[in-house]
């Protein structure tokens, strides 16, 4: 009778430290990091082919110059693999009134995820590091070739991967914060991804950055993170010449003809037009 009395004793205790450890953990950085791992946030988005009709095959230089069309830089992959090219000029710009300097193509979309921030948490979000020059990856590399990437090899370099941090926090501290949350979870919203994630070791090469956010634009953030994929993933499921349907939007990854050509509907409201690196172009077509 001891005995049973004794062994019910050390499993009530048992459950409580066990109820214990889940009310310390809950909402805790550990408990996100689980969560993301496994991806159990994700809700798949459906992406569908589509055939639009009346297609036209339009010369690069004509769609450069027309109003519905945007060219920039915003999905690019960058890696080991898939080296910026020695020519490679990042489209600059200011961000508000400091000193750091975005790619063009994301600085409106940071602003907005950097007051949403800030409306969610009441934390202000900083960058610490933006663009770099060749000659700053050089230096870096050289200082710790363990950590830095190779130069030619780093977004930083295009001026799309963003670090952020919030006040006392960065690194991996970052993600033991609302912000670094929100960032995590939620970033994609305003068309970043966290580049680096936990599950993407095998892809990416490269270890978790809860930090590291990287600009691709709304439909194919939503993607990527829905999907649990990387970048490299994503990219690699677009095959060429293919037309997809996410949402409202159509995307198609191209390479173009031997008259400098892409295919796009006669018919289109606006249009973004990237370049991926790896030798095709991947168009974003939305509205109606």
């Amino acid at each position: 009778m001891k005995k049973k009395i004794k062994w019910t004793v050390l499993f009530l205790a048992l459950v409580l430290l066990a109820a214990g450890i889940i009310a310390t953990w809950k909402n805790s950085h550990y408990l996100y990091i689980f969560g993301e791992y496994l991806g159990v946030n994700c809700n798949k988005v459906e992406v569908n082919t589509s055939s639009p009709e009346n297609m036209k095959k339009i010369k690069l230089n004509e769609l450069r110059t027309d109003d519905r069309v945007k060219f920039d830089q915003s999905l690019m992959l960058i890696n080991k693999e898939h080296p910026l090219q020695d020519d490679f000029v990042p489209s600059l710009s200011e961000y508000k009134d400091t000193d750091v300097q975005l790619n063009k193509c994301l600085n409106q979309a940071y602003g907005e995820l950097s007051e949403a921030v800030y409306e969610k948490t009441g934390s202000e979000l900083f960058v610490s590091s933006s663009y770099r020059t060749q000659e700053e990856q050089q230096e870096l590399y050289e200082e710790d070739p363990s950590t830095a990437n190779i130069p030619g090899t780093s977004e930083h370099q295009s001026g799309l991967g963003l670090d952020v941090y919030v006040q006392y926090y960065a690194g991996f501290g970052f993600i033991k914060t609302d912000a670094g949350q929100f960032i995590n979870s939620r970033c994609w919203e305003y068309g970043f991804i966290i580049r680096y994630p936990s599950y993407g070791k095998a892809k990416t090469d490269m270890k978790y950055e809860p930090w590291h956010i990287r600009y691709v634009g709304k439909p194919h953030a939503k993607v990527i993170y829905n999907n649990h994929l990387t970048l490299e993933e994503y990219i690699e499921s677009l095959k060429n010449g293919v037309w997809y349907k996410v949402d409202n939007a159509l995307i198609s990854r191209q390479k173009a003809d031997e008259n400098g050509r892409l295919s796009l509907p006669d018919s289109f409201k606006s249009a973004v037009i990237s370049p991926d690196n790896t030798g095709s172009y991947i168009i974003t077509i939305t509205g109606d």
